[in-house]
């Protein structure tokens, strides 16, 4: 009998190798940076080694990590050649689709197993980028967007209103002892793209005199997690903040919100909806309402814009 740690944990583990990144290992296997991050901490302790060395900027593989994700690679190469050669051929359909940064990584990754799980004949590529993608160019069917819907050639579908608010760890909340919004000046206030998100929130506070935006801008969706391990409070809305604040791993001290842009579901116009792309917008749209569900549910129903 082979004496083997998890599959799950190595499929993650030579994943997150290949990319150099958790957050994108979970994209490929359609389950969250925490879900990546947990299966890699359970396999470094099966082989009671370190695999992975945590950095500012992400994560570096050690030599042992090296070594082992060289070999699980070749493996997993051969594993998949055998099943090819045996497997019957299928009637398939590939759905192609384009997704801002921080909804794939944040919401969508995490809840993307149910779409495939109850469409098993489609093809699933997705491609996190914040490029707006030209659908008369580029070989993708669906693209989800973030902003104010005036973009040429498109079909869109608003999926939600942004409302975003500051968030921050629970224990970064007590420690900082922030109770109203001008305490935010002795705090770090963690920036991304655009930066404008910020000077909003502050500005509708009415303390955009007394407090300074000047922490790092932490691009994509990185802000979200550093919020999350306590480093600052971040800006951010239901689909970047959803999981976290249900979860408790994030807490949004005020009631303000200020309303920005959107998250749109947008088509090229000379191309005519596919059967994937219309179940997907349906399991998507269905997906949306049932946050907005889960976070009125919870006292968080002013990140759901009416």
């Amino acid at each position: 009998m082979r004496h083997l740690p998890p599959l799950n944990a190595l499929r993650a583990f030579e994943c997150a190798a290949r990319h150099a990144s958790f957050s994108l290992a979970g994209v490929e296997l359609h389950v969250s940076h925490a879900a990546i991050s947990r299966h890699v901490r359970d396999l470094e302790t099966w082989l009671g080694t370190t695999l992975f060395k945590r950095t500012g900027r992400g994560v570096e593989l050690t030599e042992a990590g090296q070594l082992l994700a060289k070999e699980l690679t070749r493996s997993f190469d051969i594993m998949a050649a055998a099943v090819d050669r045996f497997a019957p051929p299928r009637n398939r359909r590939q759905l192609v689709i384009s997704a801002e940064v921080s909804l794939a990584a944040l919401w969508l990754v995490p809840r993307l197993g149910g779409f495939t799980s109850a469409h098993p004949e489609v093809d699933l590529v997705l491609d996190p980028t914040n490029r707006v993608v030209d659908f008369t160019k580029d070989a993708v069917d669906i693209g989800l967007r973030y902003g104010d819907g005036n973009w040429e050639d498109v079909s869109i579908v608003k999926l939600l209103d942004s409302a975003s608010t500051p968030v921050c760890s629970p224990a970064l909340l007590r420690k900082s002892k922030v109770r109203e919004p001008k305490d935010l000046a002795r705090v770090t206030l963690l920036q991304e793209d655009p930066k404008q998100n910020w000077q909003d929130w502050l500005e509708a506070a009415g303390i955009d005199e007394e407090v300074r935006v000047g922490g790092p801008t932490l691009k994509g969706h990185l802000a979200i997690g550093a919020a999350e391990g306590g480093q600052g409070f971040a800006i951010a809305d239901a689909i970047q903040a959803a999981d976290a604040l249900l979860e408790k791993r994030l807490v949004s001290p005020f009631d303000l919100v200020v309303r920005q842009h959107a998250y749109y579901l947008v088509r090229g116009t000379a191309k005519k909806p596919s059967k994937a792309s219309m179940a997907f917008q349906t399991w998507i749209t269905g997906e949306i309402t049932k946050t907005i569900a889960e976070l009125k549910a919870a006292g968080l129903g002013r990140f759901a814009v009416e």
